[in-house]
């Protein structure tokens, strides 16, 4: 087996480094595969996500979606953004402990983040600050957890099968 080098990508450096200059020292900026990735505190998450948004070089203007992500010792808020007519795609990550993990809501920056941040809070137990209606979507309201949580056991059933 033959490995090459890395492709050079100067676009998707250059985007960084502008990502890395906008965001100074409140986050940490690092790419993966086409995309530029932002480890953001929860605290500077809302005015990095404005200026990702209105800045006329990254102009992220296309919410795509959000995640949850459980690695075992922490929750993670990890939402995904283009820029259109820029081309830029940025990954913002942003971490949450349990017992009570919180993040802001990009719901008035982004509209489009109300359903998908319902999706996070329903499936991992994610509390997004600020949000609109922040309620369950696919689960009823009853429903003891959060089963996309690697700590979620499954409720039981009583002996009679019920």
């Amino acid at each position: 087996m033959v490995l090459s080098a890395p492709k050079p990508r100067p676009d998707l450096d250059r985007t960084a480094r502008y990502v890395a200059s906008l965001a100074g020292d409140r986050a940490t900026v690092s790419t993966l595969h086409d995309m530029v990735v932002v480890d953001v505190p929860a605290e500077h998450l809302v005015a990095l996500a404005r200026s990702l948004r209105d800045d006329p070089t990254t102009r992220c203007d296309f919410y795509s979606v959000n995640a949850g992500v459980d690695t075992g010792t922490e929750l993670r808020s990890v939402t995904f953004i283009r820029g259109t007519r820029s081309g830029a795609s940025v990954m913002l990550r942003t971490a949450c402990r349990e017992p009570e993990p919180r993040v802001p809501s990009l719901s008035g920056v982004w509209p489009a983040a109300n359903w998908c941040e319902r999706e996070t809070y329903d499936m991992f137990g994610i509390v997004f600050d600020g949000h609109p209606d922040l309620r369950r979507i696919f689960l009823e309201e009853s429903f003891p957890g959060h089963p996309l949580r690697k700590s979620f056991l499954p409720p039981r059933s009583d002996a009679r099968g019920g």
